[in-house]
């Protein structure tokens, strides 16, 4: 490997036409791969005319800055390639290689239109629905309607439950969260949706220092010897719970994710693969076919 010197202050801006959103998340991927701290990003969003595309690349110059764009029309393209070229600012267009592809292998011409993006369509309304039903079912909320859920995720607390129920929800799944504990057990609305249920685990050690982290916020009024006389902080006890939780789940036949050291993206991608909700008009409906 290299042992170069890391450049820094690299602007890296990202051009689009439209939110951005899928640029943004591909450099981000890509990004993964560099040191973080080379770079600061920089957004340019709704370029839709060549007044657009000079008034946002007018002020760039030289090679502190990296451009990447994701426009449609041809004309835009071309112009922006121009104006860097002229000021010896590298780009690379993040999509129109694979448009390009999709147009010459089917025969067919793509529409060129940033509107078609962003759509009220009926994939977009089931989202937002899915978005307020798992909203209003977080932690043990609205159990009397939990049987409307597409996927129930069942744990203790504090295993990402929430954050995981969001980024499904944003994907179109109506999801429920349903905390348990060995004092109050499993509520009984779960008997009705053990076929869309999934049950999350982790570490002890790891559980027990998330539960740590979240006791920083509360310093000022529990003392360090207080807390180490609660249960939901003793490593022993955590290591109890997620014992009894554990055998539950499997006496429950619940698919079982072991969550430590997963991020919400890789966790949720687990949980659709378990469960296979229907993903007829899901946003993404690839999770489907994630394989482990």
């Amino acid at each position: 490997m290299s042992s170069k010197p890391v450049r820094k202050n690299i602007e890296l801006h990202i051009l689009s036409d439209a939110t951005g959103g899928l640029a943004s998340h591909m450099t981000h991927s890509v990004l993964t791969q560099f040191p973080k701290e080379a770079f600061r990003m920089k957004y340019h969003l709704f370029v839709r005319s060549e007044e657009d595309v000079r008034r946002h690349v007018g002020g760039l110059e030289g090679k502190t800055h990296l451009l990447l764009h994701r426009l449609l029309r041809p004309e835009h393209k071309a112009l922006l390639r121009k104006l860097c070229a002229e000021k010896g600012i590298p780009e690379y267009d993040v999509t129109g290689g694979l448009t390009e592809f999709i147009a010459k292998n089917t025969g067919m011409e793509p529409f060129l239109d940033p509107a078609r993006l962003h759509i009220p369509d009926e994939q977009y309304f089931r989202r937002i629905a899915a978005m307020e039903f798992t909203a209003q079912h977080d932690d043990n909320r609205r159990m009397d309607t939990l049987d409307e859920a597409d996927i129930v995720i069942v744990g203790l607390s504090r295993v990402s439950k929430s954050p995981t129920s969001t980024w499904l929800g944003s994907m179109g799944y109506k999801v429920g969260n349903v905390a348990i504990a060995q004092e109050t057990g499993f509520p009984k609305e779960l008997d009705a949706v053990r076929d869309r249920t999934v049950a999350f685990t982790t570490r002890p050690r790891e559980l027990w220092n998330i539960r740590r982290r979240r006791f920083d916020r509360f310093k000022e009024k529990i003392s360090e010897q207080e807390i180490e006389q609660l249960p939901y902080y003793d490593l022993r006890s955590i290591v109890s719970e997620v014992s009894w939780a554990e055998k539950e789940y499997r006496a429950r036949s619940y698919p079982i994710i072991d969550i430590s050291g997963q991020t919400v993206e890789e966790v949720a991608a687990r949980v659709v693969t378990l469960l296979k909700p229907d993903t007829h008009d899901i946003l993404h409906p690839e999770f489907s076919n994630y394989d482990d």
